[in-house]
């Protein structure tokens, strides 16, 4: 059983009871009381649980952004919209598309940070709600109840009609050839637009996903300003997009 199935079954069963004990899960999961150790001292670092004497125990401080996302590379994706929010600047109108990293990132942005942000996000725009100096623009169109975001030809169209200063970018994948891809057709049609409207793109990407290639092309790598991984800048795996050009952050 893979670790992220263990961190699923985990939290499902602390969703559950509320309380779980380290022996009952090792006999639940067939592993060993190290690896169950293991697995809820990752479970409470990154907020998702509380450890308690001989188990874990839900965290009554979870992050609503932690509560309603996956788990999946949790830590990873904290350190990206880290980096992200380092350069978000006043007055800019941004474009965020509505993927865990962002929704993660606008946790992390002052509340005095004055913007004009699109999204088609209904989680970020919901979140943004609570910033009384940023002007949020909703995206509208097909509503996704899988990635809830609006997709579709009336996001496209809007996005013909504005002009941002910055785009975060989340995406499945990225290669030095073959550029931006995503796994859903629709979504790369989104992404590529939102890519045309704005003056610079910072593509956000899980290191474990950098040199794959899905399906459908979102934009070749010349159109992709910079890059934002868990990785550090100096990487040995990030030198071939550097030397296309991107700025690696």
């Amino acid at each position: 059983m893979l670790k992220e199935e263990r961190h699923n079954i985990i939290l499902s069963e602390i969703k559950t009871h509320n309380k779980v004990y380290s022996t009952e899960l090792g006999k639940l999961l067939g592993v060993s009381e190290d690896t169950v150790r293991r697995d809820l001292n990752e479970l409470a670092k990154s907020g998702h649980i509380k450890k308690v004497h001989g188990g874990a125990m839900a965290n009554p401080f979870i992050p609503a952004v932690i509560k309603n996302q996956h788990i999946t590379k949790q830590q990873e994706r904290v350190m990206i919209a880290e980096k992200a929010s380092e350069y978000l600047q006043p007055h800019s109108v941004i474009l965020l598309d509505g993927v865990a990293t962002n929704l993660i990132m606008v946790d992390m942005l002052p509340k005095d940070l004055t913007a004009t942000i699109f999204t088609n996000s209904l989680q970020i725009a919901s979140k943004l709600f609570e910033f009384p100096y940023i002007e949020t623009i909703l995206l509208g169109g097909r509503l996704s109840h899988k990635y809830r975001m609006t997709t579709g030809m009336d996001v496209i169209n809007s996005l013909l009609e504005i002009h941002a200063d910055i785009c975060f970018m989340e995406v499945s994948s990225v290669h030095e050839e073959i550029g931006v891809t995503e796994s859903d057709r629709e979504i790369a049609i989104t992404k590529k637009a939102m890519i045309k409207a704005s003056s610079r793109v910072v593509v956000l990407c899980l290191s474990e996903n950098i040199g794959s290639i899905q399906p459908f092309k979102v934009e070749s790598i010349n159109k992709i300003d910079a890059l934002i991984s868990d990785f550090h800048p100096d990487h040995f795996q990030l030198e071939k997009l550097r030397t296309k050009g991107v700025e690696i952050i």
